[in-house]
């Protein structure tokens, strides 16, 4: 019998070792009932066979690890020949603090604790005894479906029956198996809201294009459609078609600024200039780079003839590979080869500003060479003051 208590002992420390798992977007929560059968490992003091017995409880959640559960057992020791001639009749009680590693409804583990009374009875002699018990142990609910599943539990219990002439206290091993029953309806799961601030039916979690006008057709990341590649929706496109290359207004028409070789639009003083794009982990701008910053350059040397105040902004951008500190940095020398670039072709200090915002504002997935090559910019605009 020492070898069982000495396992009873082992499985409440390992049991206290258990990582706490996961807990699933599904938990099982709901007050419950449970009742079965129960068969206690004897203490040799007891001079009997091993018990039998039934238990009935009821216990609730406090939250998504702790729950308290209060049951009722009966517990009888049969003599076992006459070297165990003793004969046990127990009933008892107890309130369970219980704490779950998981409340998964498949498999929801826990640690119990319980303290209660019992009342013993020795048939053989008469004496009867009633007195307080603690228990310890590990035990598991697996449910089968909505409401119905299987409760398993074992326990190390510790009574102290010394009313009883010739008994001390008790050191026990107790197995319980049953069913148990959640009580209620299962909680229904609310609707995650998806919110689609600018209505253009990708939600706002997946929209890379956020803010689109209504109306703007766009593809599945949320980005108007732009079936030319003039940089003007189709929905705002009045002159759909353009060929490849050709500057075009905002109505998406060729515009007479500039070569009429880069990409413009935008009217007014409200311009935005084809994007300068760099090699990986470069700010080094390319002769096609140069070529149409020359380009730029004159536009808003003609443009802030008429708006004085013009300002010119450049936002430098890179793809997602490298750090967030790095590519911060790098996104600001992008810039500031740009600015540099249009200070020496005549444009006034007073109207540039630069900006650098790193990996954060991708204009295409950075899952692919293609998109990532589109990432790897600067965005030179003008706006008037």
């Amino acid at each position: 019998m020492k070898k069982m208590h000495r396992a009873g002992l082992a499985l409440l420390l390992a049991a206290f070792a258990m990582p706490v798992l996961a807990q699933d977007a599904e938990q099982e929560m709901r007050p419950y009932i449970s009742g079965g059968y129960t068969y206690t490992f004897e203490d040799g003091d007891r001079n009997s066979d091993n018990g039998n017995g039934w238990y009935i409880g009821a216990g609730k959640a406090i939250n998504q690890y702790w729950g308290w559960e209060f049951s009722g057992s009966w517990d009888q020791f049969d003599k076992d020949g006459a070297a165990n001639p003793n004969n046990w009749r127990q009933y008892g009680a107890k309130l369970d603090g219980m704490f779950f590693y998981s409340r998964d409804p498949k498999f929801s583990p826990y640690v119990g604790v319980g303290v209660g009374a019992m009342r013993s009875e020795l048939k053989t002699t008469g004496d009867k005894s009633t007195d307080p018990f603690v228990d310890a142990g590990v035990g598991f609910f697996k449910y089968f479906g909505d409401h119905l599943g299987l409760r398993a539990d074992v326990r190390y219990r510790w009574l102290d029956a010394g009313d009883i002439p010739g008994v001390s206290a008790f050191g026990e091993p107790v197995v319980r198996i049953g069913l148990v029953a959640a009580l209620g309806d299962k909680p229904v799961k609310p609707v995650v809201e998806v919110k689609d601030s600018d209505g253009d039916g990708v939600p706002d979690d997946a929209d890379l294009c956020p803010g689109t006008p209504k109306g703007v057709k766009v593809d599945a990341k949320g980005c108007p459609i732009d079936s030319d590649g003039d940089g003007v929706p189709d929905g705002l496109d009045q002159c759909p078609g353009t060929p490849p290359g050709v500057a075009v207004d905002d109505k998406g028409c060729p515009t007479t600024l500039g070569s009429g070789r880069f990409k413009i639009i935008g009217s007014g003083a409200d311009l935005r200039f084809e994007d300068v794009h760099f090699e990986f982990d470069k700010s080094d701008l390319s002769d096609y780079s140069k070529e149409m910053l020359d380009d730029a350059a004159n536009v808003i040397n003609q443009v802030s003839e008429k708006y004085p105040a013009l300002k010119v902004d450049v936002s430098g951008h890179t793809d997602s590979i490298g750090t967030e500190g790095y590519n911060q940095g790098l996104s600001e020398r992008r810039a500031n080869a740009v600015k540099q670039y249009l200070l020496r072709k005549g444009v006034e200090p007073g109207r540039l500003n630069t900006y650098a915002y790193g990996e954060s504002k991708p204009v295409a997935t950075n899952d692919t060479a293609e998109g990532r090559a589109q990432n790897r910019r600067a965005e030179t605009r003008t706006r008037g003051e």
